[in-house]
């Protein structure tokens, strides 16, 4: 069965994320890792940031991220503290703290969160705060957890209004695509829209499971299922194709190769992943043997002008 729905283009839209966190926590390297195409070896080359780099990014068609990576060396922060304290924390939308694992002084790194969620009071007091426990690769499989919870816990005490997303990171995995994942998905104006019609495209097609990733970042934008999982264990599952994906991309580009789809079909399922807007991929999962896949494809293409609409 073919979707046919429609409603309005969003409104451009420009948002400022801040970036911060001390020397060396890995902020350029992750910020570079989703944003422009590096491998987590890449990385190792990269210099520290002087001052603060700014870059826009354009994201879902109409939002543009405004990323502001400020240098975490002590004679940039007092600086950031001091006189750019306005300008710093004027008008953002998202300030994402990196904690480094790696610190010798953790209480050190409490205290220029605390002074940074001062600046945010006072300049853009409704913004919304996320800690990235970064390098979390270097604590044992069993303890990242309580790792992380040990900061969860001690973050809740001290940022008063802000209840800041905690989330344990490591550019050597999934798990910075399913913190950036779940940052960029509370900046899409109008994403309760883009989910709803993904729903819609999810029960008319009779797919098992669908998922939008953003095109340049290959991020999780929303999912929908009919399999009975919930929506956090899909999630979780397709932040790995994320990284995958991402890297099957960037061994393309290496090769001179260009990377347009994958269909995978076994007895189990069915398995598209399609360019779908200017700005996003679709993967469709069909389990439903009596689904053929030219079917599956006629409904992606069917669909296609009405997301544009949505989406870009």
């Amino acid at each position: 069965m073919q979707a046919s729905l429609s409603s309005s283009a969003p409104a451009p839209v420009k948002k400022k994320l801040v970036i911060m966190g001390r020397s060396g926590a890995g902020k350029t390297s992750m910020r570079s890792l989703i944003f422009s195409n590096y491998t987590a070896n890449d990385t190792r080359r990269l210099g520290a940031t002087i001052d603060v780099e700014h870059s826009t990014v354009q994201f879902m068609g109409e939002l543009n991220l405004n990323i502001w990576d400020c240098g975490g060396q002590h004679k940039y922060l007092d600086n950031y503290l001091g006189e750019e304290k306005e300008n710093i924390f004027g008008n953002v939308e998202v300030l994402i703290y990196v904690f480094d694992l790696e610190t010798n002084n953790r209480e050190g790194e409490y205290t220029l969160y605390d002074e940074c969620l001062q600046g945010l009071e006072t300049f853009s007091p409704d913004a919304k705060v996320y800690c990235l426990i970064h390098k979390i690769d270097k604590v044992p499989d069993d303890q990242r957890e309580p790792t992380v919870e040990s900061y969860r816990r001690a973050l809740a005490k001290r940022s008063d209004r802000f209840q800041p997303g905690v989330y344990g990171t490591s550019i050597w995995d999934h798990t910075l695509y399913r913190a950036w994942s779940q940052i960029v998905y509370t900046l899409v104006p109008n994403m309760a829209i883009i989910k709803k019609h993904l729903y819609n495209f999810c029960r008319l097609t009779d797919a098992t499971e669908v998922v939008l990733f953003e095109r340049s970042t290959f991020l999780v934008v929303c999912c929908s299922s009919f399999g009975g999982e919930d929506e956090d264990a899909i999630n979780e599952k397709y932040m790995s194709v994320s990284q995958v994906i991402k890297m099957y991309r960037n061994m393309c580009r290496q090769n001179q190769s260009a990377f347009r789809s994958v269909q995978v079909r076994n007895k189990h399922y069915t398995m598209f992943i399609e360019p779908f807007t200017k700005s996003t991929y679709i993967l469709v999962i069909t389990v439903d043997p009596e689904i053929e896949p030219a079917v599956t494809k006629a409904n992606i293409e069917a669909a296609r002008n009405h997301f544009i609409k949505l989406a870009d």
